[in-house]
């Protein structure tokens, strides 16, 4: 690989639960340990090989928690146990990446340091590198934080939104205006038509030194935890991290830090990306899938008959098995070993919220 390569880290965030994709999903295994599209890979190893040739192997870090740890190491056998960071509780984004920016800060206080969930679908991978290339050039010149943005396709109510200034319009890459909460329908209908506004993708690319400024400008109380820590890539790190964890408080990097710092910017990806955050998402990947059909698709996918079902949706998780729907329409309905769910399509984003209500009925969340 590339030396010029050698300050670049990588961070996958793969702690999530991937509850919107329950039963599939479950806290014993969720959704990034899953081939959720169908092509014999996980959605982690997927995004492993997709930092191949903007990482080097030894500098790829993966924050999950404790229980996941096995889970990481087995579906990634080229990493270290060492390279697995561990987070005892989950406190959302800003700790662990909090965590991995002072580590990484121990190991190369010049590092460039990308920030990627576990758990989402990229094709174009010679797009996407040109563009987490151009990202980490741009942070090294300007020492800001850098947001992937999406030119969105469509009004999408389940991603946040990033206002662009001019030169990010301009040019693809500057700085932002502000960033916006998950619309309703009608605002992303105009914020989509007023063509200056991107998808927030949840990647960052950012220099080690300027995220760990940031957090201790405007997360003191995350950053003061970490800070104290010396004992990065000794036996005492576990411990300390985990008293460290344990006294932060629960608050996504977006909130804590990228949507007030004054130094944020934005690189339109010139790829295709997808956040598989829902069952609905996966509509458009049908047409390969092995266990996902619809009427007009169930050739080759089992025994499933659906009459006068349109817009309906079966995930079949059981082989040899008959699945016979009529008169349902825009429904979805997983068939697992031990779980059927049932539901309309709608109502897949509230799927997080029904585990809750229903946790102690409910024995394999």
């Amino acid at each position: 690989m590339n030396s010029l390569l050698n300050d670049n880290y990588c961070v996958i965030m793969a702690g999530g639960i991937g509850s919107r994709f329950w039963p599939w999903s479950r806290q014993n295994r969720p959704k990034q340990f899953l081939d959720i599209l169908g092509s014999g890979r996980s959605m982690i190893l997927e995004t492993f090989d997709r930092f191949d040739t903007l990482v080097p192997e030894d500098n790829v870090l993966v924050v999950t928690g404790k229980k996941f740890e096995k889970m990481v190491l087995n579906e990634l056998p080229a990493l270290h146990p060492s390279q697995v960071l561990t987070e005892p509780d989950r406190r959302n984004t800003a700790p662990a990446i909090a965590y991995a920016a002072y580590k990484i800060a121990s190991i190369n206080p010049d590092a460039v340091m990308i920030v990627s969930p576990a758990d989402q679908h990229i094709t174009n991978i010679k797009a996407f590198r040109e563009t987490l290339l151009g990202a980490v050039a741009y942070v090294k010149e300007h020492n800001c934080l850098m947001t992937i943005g999406i030119p969105p396709t469509y009004p999408a109510t389940g991603y946040g939104y990033i206002e662009l200034g001019e030169e990010a319009k301009a040019t693809g890459v500057g700085p932002i205006v502000r960033f916006k909460e998950k619309p309703c329908e009608e605002e992303a209908v105009q914020l989509l038509a007023t063509g200056n506004y991107v998808w927030n993708s949840g990647m960052f690319v950012w220099r080690v030194r300027d995220i760990i400024s940031a957090l201790e400008k405007y997360l003191p109380e995350v950053a003061v935890h970490f800070a104290e820590i010396n004992v990065y890539g000794q036996p005492g790190e576990i411990d300390a991290v985990s008293r460290a964890f344990l006294a932060c408080p629960s608050i996504s990097i977006d909130y804590g830090v990228m949507e007030v710092a004054d130094n944020v910017a934005c690189i339109q990806g010139t790829f295709d990306w997808d956040d598989l955050g829902t069952w609905q998402s996966l509509q458009q990947h049908l047409e390969h899938h092995p266990t996902l059909c619809t009427p007009e698709n169930t050739e080759g996918k089992g025994k499933v008959l659906l009459e006068n079902s349109s817009r309906t949706m079966v995930h079949q998780g059981v082989k040899h098995k008959d699945i016979v729907v009529v008169g349902l329409e825009d429904y979805l309905i997983v068939d697992l070993d031990d779980t059927l769910l049932i539901a309309p399509k709608k109502d897949d984003k509230r799927l997080h919220q029904l585990l809750e209500k229903y946790a102690k009925q409910l024995k394999k969340q």
